[in-house]
């Protein structure tokens, strides 16, 4: 890998590099921090079964797209390689890019100013997206059913997932198993509601690892990692920030007021879509479980990873269980 990453540096500059150090967060792709000549960037090795040329290309001009839009937080925009290109095909076929380094640390949703910020960038970032529709682009946009977890990777599909659920490679309690696959027998039962909910550019992945924050003023200083951005019903972009902020607080609404009360500066909501947003919260687990399923077959340990999110999802559904009421009735209160 370290030869591609060395070639990759060749279609981009002249100078010796400084330095290359591994990225903390990320399995999709490879990435390195690039130092030169005092600036970062970080050069990208892209998954072959979740990108390609045509996603890349869209990847491209919709980060050109917010660039221009006066957002209060920056994102990681493409740099042009020796030939005048964002991204080059290296010698083994895969994709490669160079892009700009945003400063800034994780943020600790433990803080009420960093929920506050996250609310605001959520909302902000998800009305840039929204308006981006209406604006003419050269590559073909890109749709993702999130709520079809047979269609999120290419090797994880029907058949390849009854065979991992049939016969894990690693230790997964049957009960569990059984809970996973009821899941996933339900799934097509809800798709067609689903689908006429509004649908919009969804970022999918607006988690604190690809968050950056100003340490000083609290402010969310970048949005990273636009990989799985894709037309798709737009709650979903809520709905995933919405399990983040419970994983750090699920015993009251305070954090998620904070965040919602941000939000909805930005964005309002129908009642479908407040209606299906519970259950929504829950399949957004199963289609992570999916993606890593695709991931196991391409050959990634995957183990650690798959536990994490099955554990989610077992806490979220409990959750919901005793809190649904409450839940609904603070969303609908608030759009």
């Amino acid at each position: 890998m370290e030869h591609l990453f060395q070639e990759l540096l060749q279609h981009y500059f002249n100078e010796p590099v400084h330095s290359m150090g591994n990225v903390p967060f990320g399995m999709t792709n490879d990435s390195r921090i690039v130092v030169l000549n005092q600036s970062k960037y970080v050069a990208r090795i892209y998954n072959r079964h979740t990108k390609n040329e045509e996603r890349l290309q869209f990847e491209v001009e919709l980060t050109a797209y917010l660039e221009h839009c006066s957002l209060s937080f920056g994102v990681p925009g493409f740099l042009s390689s020796k030939d005048g290109s964002k991204y080059v095909i290296l010698s083994d076929g895969s994709l490669g890019s160079i892009t700009r380094f945003i400063e800034g640390e994780v943020p600790d949703l433990l803080r009420n100013s960093d929920v506050l910020s996250y609310g605001q960038t959520v909302g902000e970032i998800s009305y840039a997206l929204q308006q981006f529709s209406s604006v003419p682009v050269d590559s073909v946009r890109p749709t993702i059913a999130f709520h079809d977890p047979y269609s999120l990777h290419p090797l994880s599909y029907q058949k390849s997932i009854h065979e991992f659920l049939s016969s894990p490679p690693f230790a997964i309690d049957a009960d569990q198993i059984a809970i996973i696959q009821a899941y996933y027998q339900n799934i097509y039962r809800h798709a067609p509601e689903l689908n006429l909910l509004p649908k919009q550019i969804v970022h999918h992945d607006i988690l604190i690892f690809n968050l950056l924050i100003e340490p000083q003023f609290r402010k969310i200083s970048g949005v990273l990692d636009f990989d799985f951005a894709a037309n798709d019903i737009r709650i979903w972009e809520l709905t995933i920030c919405l399990n983040h902020l419970f994983q750090f607080e699920d015993q009251t609404f305070e954090k998620i007021e904070l965040f919602l009360d941000e939000y909805r500066k930005y964005m309002t909501l129908t009642p479908a879509e407040i209606q299906w947003i519970p259950y929504v919260m829950q399949i957004y687990y199963v289609s992570l479980l999916s993606i890593y399923i695709g991931q196991h077959y391409a050959g990634r340990s995957i183990a650690p990873y798959f536990r994490l999110m099955l554990k989610q999802l077992l806490k979220r559904r409990e959750w919901l269980e005793y809190n649904q009421h409450a839940f609904s009735d603070l969303l609908h209160s608030k759009f």
